[in-house]
């Protein structure tokens, strides 16, 4: 089936094109229809989730946070003692950097960083819309997780992943 058109896309997601093999002439396209042909759900949204995180990098793809002796531009300008580059409080982080490539994190710059650059939104990754409106949701809302637990909170749904992100808080909680 030729897709010319992402209007639909809701209904390809749909079981009852489980069967179908998609194509397009479309050039913007091609990472789409290639979500839509892998039929194994998990599959798909790790290759969607793998896609919007090169497309994320590839539009900032210049150091938008400018870093200098492992501080970014807001730590400096601010005088900050943090370094490594994380201005939130990421369990994750350590002295080198983010080890993990979280694409709801990639999506939150600071206005520092953005001054003289336009800030991607969610809505603007095409390949997003091979999600339901629920996980986009999710990863909306999913900071501060790895790559791995972000698909999973994708592939099992909302209810998992409001459980999940609860004991996250409670864990980090404890922790302080």
């Amino acid at each position: 089936m030729k897709i010319n058109n992402l209007n639909k896309i809701f209904l390809y997601r749909s079981i009852f094109f489980k069967k179908v093999v998609f194509e397009t002439d479309i050039k913007e396209y091609k990472i789409i229809v290639e979500a839509l042909n892998i039929k194994n759900r998990k599959k798909r949204i790790a290759y969607v989730y793998d896609e919007a995180v090169k497309i994320i990098n590839k539009y900032y793809s210049d150091d938008l946070c400018k870093f200098k002796n492992n501080q970014c531009i807001a730590q400096r300008k601010n005088k900050s003692k943090t370094i490594s580059g994380c201005c939130r409080t990421c369990p994750l982080v350590t002295d080198k950097g983010c080890p993990t490539s979280n694409l709801t994190c990639k999506l939150l710059y600071c206005k520092t960083a953005l001054k003289n650059l336009k800030a991607l939104k969610i809505g603007d990754i095409k390949i997003l819309k091979c999600l339901s409106i629920t996980q986009r949701l999710i990863l909306k809302t999913d900071f501060y997780a790895t790559r791995e637990q972000v698909i999973n909170d994708l592939y099992y749904g909302i209810i998992i992943y409001g459980i999940r992100s609860l004991l996250r808080e409670i864990k980090r909680d404890i922790k302080k």
